[in-house]
């Protein structure tokens, strides 16, 4: 027999294209990793935009909180120190600081507010500040007992005006004591047996040079405009307020006439003359356009204005009759905080603080 040996077996030929054998495991791999890679940043994109979103959310918090402080600024601010103190509302917490800019006038002041809003979340704290300009006029003062814009009549009045409060020191507000009569043009009532005038001083003759307003913050047409302090009742229509109502701000259209039926507290105004019967009684604030004119004996805890309107060459008349005025810096200071005009803000000056 022929032996031929070891036949060699035949080598197995590859196919154009196909890959060595071995090598699809590490493709598979490869590309389990690029897929969770892939995967990976989507989860990080993911993340990061939710951080984001959650961020600008309370970033947006907190500027509606300093949005809120501004606002309550705005509706609080009042002379001769305006302030508001922290605030926390729902979210955050508003803290709102007042700068003087600029003294228009006696009692009239331009303040630079901002309102700083932050918001705590997670650990961080998130701050957004706004401000704006606001014009902030102080409440109506009086340097009298008796105030006359004009003079008093032939017939003085009997009785007792006194400027002096021993409680006055317990409203700073209202700066006290004033004078017992306070008057532009005069003469005021001559004292004598029957009437006693007491004041720091007695009597105050205003020079011509010192406006009404300058001198008692009180601008009688910008008072009764139509952005001036909101009544709670004009008598008429209204009717008068119960007589336990507490203090109020009245204002009469016109002239009135008043007896002891229409006593009460507050701020009294009337536009025009202001005739009193015998025993009215008022605690607070009297302001009369025209003149005052009594038909009888009265009483007033506070101040009473006439003539404020201008132009009226006799304020008072007081035919001789009794009155008990005795000035009061707590009554006028609580009726001057229906008369003093909100504070506004100034058009064109909001701004964010970056």
């Amino acid at each position: 027999m022929f032996s031929f040996g070891k036949i060699p077996r035949p080598r197995a030929f590859l196919r154009p294209g196909a890959e060595p054998r071995g090598f699809a495991l590490p493709s598979a791999m490869l590309m389990l990793l690029l897929v969770s890679l892939m995967a990976a940043g989507g989860f990080l994109l993911t993340w990061i935009d939710g951080q984001s979103a959650r961020a600008f959310a309370r970033s947006t918090e907190a500027f509606y909180v300093a949005e809120s402080g501004l606002a309550t600024a705005l509706a609080l601010a009042e002379m001769p120190n305006p302030s508001v103190p922290p605030l926390t509302l729902g979210v955050g917490t508003a803290t709102v600081s007042f700068e003087p800019l600029l003294q228009l006038r006696r009692g009239e002041t331009v303040y630079r507010v901002e309102s700083r809003g932050q918001v705590v979340s997670g650990g961080a704290t998130f701050e957004r500040s706004v401000g704006q300009l606001l014009w902030v006029a102080g409440p109506p003062r009086v340097p009298g007992a008796l105030v006359l814009v004009g003079s008093a009549g032939a017939t003085p009045p009997k009785g007792r005006i006194s400027g002096l409060d021993a409680f006055g020191s317990a409203c700073p507000q209202q700066p006290s004591p004033v004078a017992g009569v306070a008057y532009w043009g005069g003469p005021a009532p001559a004292p004598d047996t029957a009437l006693t005038i007491a004041g720091a001083p007695s009597e105050r003759s205003m020079p011509a040079s010192v406006s009404v307003a300058a001198e008692t913050g009180i601008r009688w047409a910008d008072l009764l405009a139509s952005f001036g302090p909101i009544p709670d009742a004009t008598v008429p229509p209204d009717g008068w307020p119960h007589a336990g109502t507490g203090s109020t701000y009245i204002r009469i259209p016109g002239s009135g006439w008043l007896g002891p039926g229409s006593s009460g507290r507050g701020a009294l105004v009337v536009e025009g003359d202001l005739t009193l019967d015998d025993g009215f009684a008022w605690t607070g604030l009297v302001l009369v356009g025209g003149a005052l004119i009594l038909n009888g004996d009265i009483s007033v805890q506070g101040s009473v204005a006439s003539g404020l309107a201008g132009g009226a060459g006799v304020a008072a008349d007081f035919g001789g009759h009794r009155i008990d005025l005795r000035f009061s810096a707590c009554a006028v200071a609580a009726a001057a905080e229906g008369l003093t005009a909100p504070a506004a803000a100034i058009p064109g000056t909001w701004y964010e603080v970056w």
